[in-house]
């Protein structure tokens, strides 16, 4: 069955986001980090954790890319809500907007998809509401994958007819996700192919 990483004291994954938004991007985030930045309770640690599993960071606690996006006080809202997608999949298999439903229907989501008695799925329930909270699930798009498409003109002369003539560029920039699952790559590909007819 599934297991989700929860923490206790989910009152302080707001102030610890805002710390990681702040600081200088760490070569590790440890139990010492988290000391130097005011989190010395053992019910911290279990950030670490959270963030790994949202891929964050990596299994020895190194920040990666998603970190950085995660820095960005522009984006961090949407690179929180693309990787809560990605780790609560099987809930957002079951409702899409699962994210918005009654504290009775995604606890009864979390129950069958863990298999945990009620204890466990009230911690479960208590972190993915937390995280959603704080997250930007506005765009309407593929959960892993940020498109952004800049559109360039140009207006070269026609020196024969003296007249000028408009042309229109097209940039389309790709932000895959870091992953090792290929079904995700296949999915934005399809997704590219059905919509932009590429």
């Amino acid at each position: 069955m599934i297991e989700y990483p929860y923490m206790v004291a989910n009152n302080k994954i707001a102030p610890i986001l805002e710390q990681i938004r702040n600081a200088a991007k760490p070569e590790k985030i440890t139990q010492n980090l988290l000391k130097t930045w005011g989190f010395a309770s053992s019910n911290d640690r279990a950030i670490i954790s959270v963030l790994k599993k949202l891929e964050f960071l990596t299994e020895d606690g190194v920040p990666n890319l998603n970190y950085d996006t995660l820095r960005d006080k522009t984006k961090w809202k949407k690179i929180l809500a693309t990787q809560i997608k990605v780790l609560y999949k099987d809930l957002f298999t079951i409702n899409e907007n699962i994210h918005m439903q009654s504290d009775e229907v995604i606890k009864g989501a979390i129950s069958r998809v863990t298999g945990k008695e009620s204890k466990t799925v009230e911690r479960y329930y208590s972190t993915f509401k937390t995280l959603c909270d704080l997250a930007d699930f506005s765009v309407k798009t593929t959960p892993e994958k940020e498109v952004k498409e800049e559109v360039k003109s140009s207006i070269p002369v026609d020196t024969q007819n003296n007249r000028q003539k408009t042309e229109f560029h097209y940039d389309i920039q790709i932000h895959l996700p870091a992953t090792t699952d290929i079904s995700v790559y296949n999915a934005i590909f399809k997704s590219l192919k059905d919509n932009l007819m590429i």
